[in-house]
Protein backbone atom coordinates (compact mmCIF):
# COMPACT_ATOMS: atom_id res chain seq x y z
CA UNK A 1 0.00 0.00 0.00
CA UNK A 2 1.82 3.43 -0.79
CA UNK A 3 2.94 5.11 2.16
CA UNK A 4 0.68 8.01 2.51
CA UNK A 5 -2.52 5.92 2.53
CA UNK A 6 -0.81 3.89 5.09
CA UNK A 7 -0.50 6.87 7.37
CA UNK A 8 -4.25 7.05 6.85
CA UNK A 9 -4.55 3.58 7.55
CA UNK A 10 -3.11 4.15 11.13
CA UNK A 11 -5.11 6.87 12.20
CA UNK A 12 -8.10 5.89 11.09
CA UNK A 13 -8.53 2.37 12.02
CA UNK A 14 -8.47 3.08 15.83
CA UNK A 15 -11.65 4.93 15.62
CA UNK A 16 -13.19 1.43 14.56
CA UNK A 17 -12.94 1.09 11.21
CA UNK A 18 -12.03 -2.58 10.24
CA UNK A 19 -9.78 -3.60 6.84
CA UNK A 20 -12.62 -4.16 4.51
CA UNK A 21 -14.45 -0.85 5.13
CA UNK A 22 -11.10 0.83 4.56
CA UNK A 23 -10.31 -0.95 1.52
CA UNK A 24 -13.65 0.29 0.25
CA UNK A 25 -13.03 4.14 1.32
CA UNK A 26 -9.92 4.39 -0.16
CA UNK A 27 -10.83 3.54 -3.55
CA UNK A 28 -12.78 6.47 -3.37
CA UNK A 29 -9.79 8.90 -1.77
CA UNK A 30 -6.64 10.72 -3.80
CA UNK A 31 -3.21 12.23 -3.21
CA UNK A 32 -3.37 15.93 -3.89
CA UNK A 33 -0.53 18.33 -3.59
CA UNK A 34 -0.53 22.29 -2.05
CA UNK A 35 1.93 24.63 -2.26
CA UNK A 36 2.81 27.05 0.79
CA UNK A 37 0.10 29.59 0.69
CA UNK A 38 -2.39 28.15 -1.52
CA UNK A 39 -5.77 27.82 -0.28
CA UNK A 40 -7.31 24.57 0.66
CA UNK A 41 -10.83 25.85 1.92
CA UNK A 42 -12.53 29.23 1.88
CA UNK A 43 -15.09 30.20 4.01
CA UNK A 44 -18.37 29.97 3.24
CA UNK A 45 -17.66 27.87 -0.45
CA UNK A 46 -19.07 24.43 -0.49
CA UNK A 47 -17.31 21.46 -0.24
CA UNK A 48 -16.93 18.48 -1.50
CA UNK A 49 -13.91 17.05 0.23
CA UNK A 50 -12.07 17.11 3.48
CA UNK A 51 -8.37 16.15 3.66
CA UNK A 52 -6.13 13.71 6.19
CA UNK A 53 -2.47 15.76 6.42
CA UNK A 54 0.92 13.08 5.14
CA UNK A 55 2.72 15.63 5.03
CA UNK A 56 2.81 19.83 6.15
CA UNK A 57 1.16 22.09 8.29
CA UNK A 58 -1.91 24.34 7.77
CA UNK A 59 -3.88 27.27 9.79
CA UNK A 60 -7.91 28.05 10.26
CA UNK A 61 -8.48 31.54 10.09
CA UNK A 62 -11.08 33.67 9.94
CA UNK A 63 -11.10 37.49 7.94
CA UNK A 64 -12.37 39.83 10.63
CA UNK A 65 -14.34 43.05 9.95
CA UNK A 66 -11.21 45.53 10.56
CA UNK A 67 -9.50 43.69 7.77
CA UNK A 68 -6.99 41.46 10.14
CA UNK A 69 -7.40 37.62 10.40
CA UNK A 70 -7.86 35.49 13.68
CA UNK A 71 -6.44 32.35 13.54
CA UNK A 72 -8.33 29.46 15.36
CA UNK A 73 -5.58 26.58 14.67
CA UNK A 74 -3.29 24.42 13.21
CA UNK A 75 -2.86 21.34 11.77
CA UNK A 76 -0.22 19.12 11.43
CA UNK A 77 0.76 15.51 10.02
CA UNK A 78 -2.02 13.07 10.50
CA UNK A 79 -4.66 15.49 11.39
CA UNK A 80 -7.93 16.26 9.68
CA UNK A 81 -8.39 19.30 7.79
CA UNK A 82 -12.98 19.41 7.63
CA UNK A 83 -13.19 23.74 7.52
CA UNK A 84 -16.15 22.39 9.95
CA UNK A 85 -18.05 21.97 6.62
CA UNK A 86 -18.68 18.54 7.61
CA UNK A 87 -20.67 19.35 9.94
CA UNK A 88 -22.70 22.49 7.94
CA UNK A 89 -25.26 19.93 6.47
CA UNK A 90 -27.97 22.58 6.88
CA UNK A 91 -25.95 25.18 4.70
CA UNK A 92 -24.52 22.95 2.10
CA UNK A 93 -21.65 21.69 4.01
CA UNK A 94 -20.00 25.64 3.26
CA UNK A 95 -16.60 25.95 4.69
CA UNK A 96 -16.74 27.91 8.22
CA UNK A 97 -13.15 27.88 8.01
CA UNK A 98 -10.74 29.49 5.59
CA UNK A 99 -7.99 26.93 5.49
CA UNK A 100 -4.34 27.55 3.88
CA UNK A 101 -1.50 26.14 3.72
CA UNK A 102 1.94 27.33 5.74
CA UNK A 103 4.35 24.67 4.02
CA UNK A 104 3.84 22.55 0.74
CA UNK A 105 1.56 20.08 1.47
CA UNK A 106 0.58 16.52 0.70
CA UNK A 107 -2.79 15.56 1.58
CA UNK A 108 -5.35 12.57 1.64
CA UNK A 109 -8.66 13.73 -0.36
CA UNK A 110 -11.71 12.30 0.90
CA UNK A 111 -14.75 13.08 -0.77
CA UNK A 112 -17.99 13.59 1.21
CA UNK A 113 -19.88 11.39 -1.11
CA UNK A 114 -17.59 8.41 -0.36
CA UNK A 115 -18.10 9.44 3.59
CA UNK A 116 -22.27 9.49 3.14
CA UNK A 117 -21.74 6.44 0.71
CA UNK A 118 -20.33 4.54 3.58
CA UNK A 119 -22.36 5.75 6.22
CA UNK A 120 -24.97 3.92 4.48
CA UNK A 121 -23.25 0.89 3.83
CA UNK A 122 -21.71 -0.05 6.88
CA UNK A 123 -22.86 0.28 10.58
CA UNK A 124 -19.17 0.63 11.80
CA UNK A 125 -18.71 3.02 9.24
CA UNK A 126 -21.31 5.10 10.46
CA UNK A 127 -19.96 5.69 13.93
CA UNK A 128 -16.56 6.64 12.95
CA UNK A 129 -17.67 9.28 10.80
CA UNK A 130 -19.49 10.11 13.92
CA UNK A 131 -16.71 9.84 16.75
CA UNK A 132 -14.14 12.08 13.88
CA UNK A 133 -16.90 14.87 13.60
CA UNK A 134 -16.90 14.42 17.27
CA UNK A 135 -13.39 14.42 18.35
CA UNK A 136 -12.24 18.00 15.85
CA UNK A 137 -15.38 19.47 17.23
CA UNK A 138 -14.32 18.89 20.70
CA UNK A 139 -10.60 20.39 19.83
CA UNK A 140 -12.07 23.84 19.13
CA UNK A 141 -14.38 23.55 22.28
CA UNK A 142 -11.41 23.21 24.38
CA UNK A 143 -9.61 25.95 22.52
CA UNK A 144 -12.62 28.43 23.38
CA UNK A 145 -12.89 27.06 26.86
CA UNK A 146 -8.86 27.54 27.11
CA UNK A 147 -8.84 30.92 26.24
CA UNK A 148 -11.06 31.59 30.21
CA UNK A 149 -9.75 28.83 32.01
CA UNK A 150 -5.97 28.69 31.45
CA UNK A 151 -3.38 31.15 31.80
CA UNK A 152 -1.63 32.62 28.56
CA UNK A 153 1.67 30.76 29.77
CA UNK A 154 -0.42 27.07 30.12
CA UNK A 155 -1.77 27.70 26.60
CA UNK A 156 1.52 28.82 25.43
CA UNK A 157 2.89 25.94 27.06
CA UNK A 158 0.50 23.26 25.25
CA UNK A 159 1.03 24.51 21.68
CA UNK A 160 4.56 22.45 21.47
CA UNK A 161 2.28 19.15 22.67
CA UNK A 162 0.05 19.90 20.31
CA UNK A 163 1.85 20.89 17.08
CA UNK A 164 5.71 20.06 18.13
CA UNK A 165 8.80 21.98 16.35
CA UNK A 166 5.61 24.78 16.05
CA UNK A 167 7.85 27.68 16.80
CA UNK A 168 10.37 26.39 13.95
CA UNK A 169 7.51 25.74 11.39
CA UNK A 170 4.87 29.01 11.56
CA UNK A 171 5.31 32.93 11.87
CA UNK A 172 5.78 34.46 15.20
CA UNK A 173 2.58 36.96 14.47
CA UNK A 174 0.69 34.11 13.57
CA UNK A 175 0.86 32.21 16.81
CA UNK A 176 0.41 35.40 18.67
CA UNK A 177 -3.12 35.74 16.58
CA UNK A 178 -3.85 32.14 18.42
CA UNK A 179 -3.06 32.79 21.26
CA UNK A 180 -4.77 36.44 20.96
CA UNK A 181 -1.97 38.34 22.05
CA UNK A 182 0.44 40.92 20.25
CA UNK A 183 4.09 39.59 18.72
CA UNK A 184 5.86 41.88 21.41
CA UNK A 185 3.97 40.31 23.83
CA UNK A 186 4.67 36.70 22.37
CA UNK A 187 8.26 37.86 22.92
CA UNK A 188 8.05 38.89 25.99
CA UNK A 189 6.20 35.42 27.16
CA UNK A 190 8.99 33.39 25.39
CA UNK A 191 12.12 35.22 27.37
CA UNK A 192 10.17 34.15 30.79
CA UNK A 193 10.05 31.11 29.09
CA UNK A 194 13.55 30.29 28.32
CA UNK A 195 14.82 32.39 31.38
CA UNK A 196 12.30 30.15 33.57
CA UNK A 197 13.98 27.35 32.11
CA UNK A 198 17.36 28.12 32.54
CA UNK A 199 16.60 28.82 36.57
CA UNK A 200 14.96 24.95 36.90
CA UNK A 201 17.98 24.13 35.40
CA UNK A 202 20.22 26.21 37.55
CA UNK A 203 18.05 24.73 40.74
CA UNK A 204 18.17 20.78 39.68
CA UNK A 205 22.25 20.88 39.77
CA UNK A 206 23.90 19.14 42.86
CA UNK A 207 24.96 21.70 44.76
Amino acid sequence: MNKVFENFKQYILPFGLNDADFDQLVNYCSIVHFQKGEVVMEAGVKQNAIYFIYKGIIRNYVNKMDGGTSIYGFRIENMLITGYALYNYKNEYRAKLTIDCLEDCELVSIPLQALKFMEEHSKVSHMVGRFLAEAHALELVDYIIDIDTKSLVDRYDNLEKLFPNIHQRVPQHMIASYLGITPVHLSNVKKSRKNAGVQNAYNETPK
